[in-house]
């Protein structure tokens, strides 16, 4: 009998206790209250359970009353969203306006200017009203800017903006992937990655690549685009795109993605390896914004080549968006082709040979003009075409030419210009100046050869 009214009282136990109504809760809570009397912590522990019974307004009421026996009550303070600054309790609206404030007197005593909200040193201000800020002395865009400010690094391996609290974990080689946070080693990122929605996006030192390619490939097709763009950049007068326009390359896997880009966002010159998308194609690229990108696949022999040919195109069509000019497809495709064919000595003397043998220099006062690639051309026609494009070009910068160099100078100037008239007149006065000059080409390419040989 003992042992069952044991049982009984535990069940009784176990049983729920009836809820109390709304006002049986008050009642309880104005008892609490009147016992806590001006306690400031019996009135926090009241507070408290007045929160966990929902009693949130009274719970409100309560910690306001603490704060006015003691305004520096903590556990007070923080229920009620106020924030401890420099020692003294505000209002968390109050608390970001002091903290503003100090931070604006903080970096005007160190001679930063305020421009449109980021804080930059005087001799920045003219670029970050163009859009162009500096961070430990890169160039960066504003979104960029504000990020790396507030502390947040870059990736080591990708570039990619990340948590500074996540440095070590990416110094260990592992990745970001999704939406959720999570961190990944590199296998798996790059089987993540390999879906075209979902892209590596990787920063070389110019150009940020966009590739479904594996990481470990993705580092040499990195060392290709910097060469390229490297090979080209002095050619207009080492012209850097901003931030905004910084050159983007997608780099394909495969022939049949190549080709989906080619139908995408490509003209008739996406059946070569390498093209500069169309106006309307426009990738977006996280603190940057939509770029109009270059198009390069990566194959085993060729791959290095259309890499360093889409940097070209990139360098080129960046800077002739920014400055809203149209640059012809033979010039745009001579850039492309002196980052690909022209960036090694050797390469240049070998192509030479094959153009030698394809006929060599011929009809350059047609050339300009018929200059295509599309399709139904084979290739050798259409690497014919791409050569002899880079050829004219190279024939300025290094053929020793004053009066074509002048020329080449005279392009330059124009797309600094942004005077899309200009530029094509510049343009037509170059082609009609290196058309005359066809002996001096073809010996300038002898001279590549000859040199291939030594």
């Amino acid at each position: 009998m003992k042992a069952l009214a044991y049982l009984v009282a535990g069940l009784t136990l176990a049983l729920p206790m009836t809820a109390q109504s709304p006002a049986q809760l008050k009642q309880e809570l104005r008892t609490k209250e009147t016992a806590a009397k001006t306690d400031t912590e019996a009135l926090a522990a009241v507070a408290k359970w007045a929160e966990e019974q929902g009693l949130a307004a009274e719970a409100k009421r309560i910690y306001q009353a603490i704060l006015k026996i003691k305004p520096d009550h903590e556990a007070a303070n923080r229920a009620l969203g106020n924030e401890l600054v420099e020692g003294k309790w505000l209002p968390k609206k109050d608390a970001e306006a002091a903290r503003k404030k100090a931070m604006e007197a903080e970096f005007k005593a160190k001679g930063l200017v305020d421009v449109g909200g980021v804080w930059v040193e005087k001799d920045h201000v003219v670029d970050a009203k163009k859009g162009v800020f500096h961070h430990e002395g890169q160039k960066v865009t504003k979104e960029e800017k504000v990020a790396l400010s507030s502390g947040m690094v870059r990736h080591p391996e990708t570039g990619q903006v990340i948590e500074a609290q996540f440095l070590e974990k990416a110094q260990n080689k592992q990745f970001p992937i999704g939406t959720e946070g999570r961190w990944v080693d590199e296998k798996e990122a790059d089987r993540y990655h390999s879906d075209a929605k979902r892209p590596w996006m990787i920063r070389t030192a110019y150009c940020t690549i966009i590739s479904t390619l594996p990481l470990s490939i993705l580092g040499t097709v990195k060392n290709e685009v910097d060469r390229g763009y490297e090979t080209v950049r002095p050619l207009l007068a080492n012209m850097e795109p901003s931030p905004s326009f910084r050159p983007v390359i997608l780099v394909s896997a495969t022939k049949e993605e190549h080709q989906e880009y080619g139908n995408a966002m490509g003209d008739e010159t996406s059946s070569y390896g390498a093209f500069y998308a169309t106006a309307e194609a426009q990738v977006k690229v996280a603190m940057q914004g939509e770029v109009r990108p270059a198009v390069a696949i990566w194959l085993p022999d060729w791959g290095p080549y259309y890499a360093r040919h889409a940097a070209g195109l990139a360098y080129a069509g960046s800077l002739a968006v920014e400055m809203g000019v149209e640059l012809p497809k033979w010039f745009q495709h001579g850039i492309g082709s002196l980052a690909s064919r022209f960036s090694i000595k050797r390469d240049a003397g070998h192509f030479g040979g094959q153009h030698v043998a394809k006929g060599g220099v011929k009809n350059l006062k047609s050339f300009f003009t018929s200059f295509t690639i599309n399709g139904e051309m084979e290739s050798k026609d259409i690497d014919y075409m791409i050569y002899q494009a880079g050829l004219v070009l190279h024939f300025a910068k290094e053929g020793g030419d004053a009066k074509a160099l002048d020329a080449l100078v005279d392009i330059t100037n124009a797309v600094a210009a942004g005077k899309s008239k200009g530029v094509d007149k510049s343009i037509e006065k170059f082609a009609a100046l290196v058309a005359g000059k066809e002996d001096e080409v073809k010996a300038h390419l002898q001279k590549l050869v000859a040199e291939m040989n030594r």
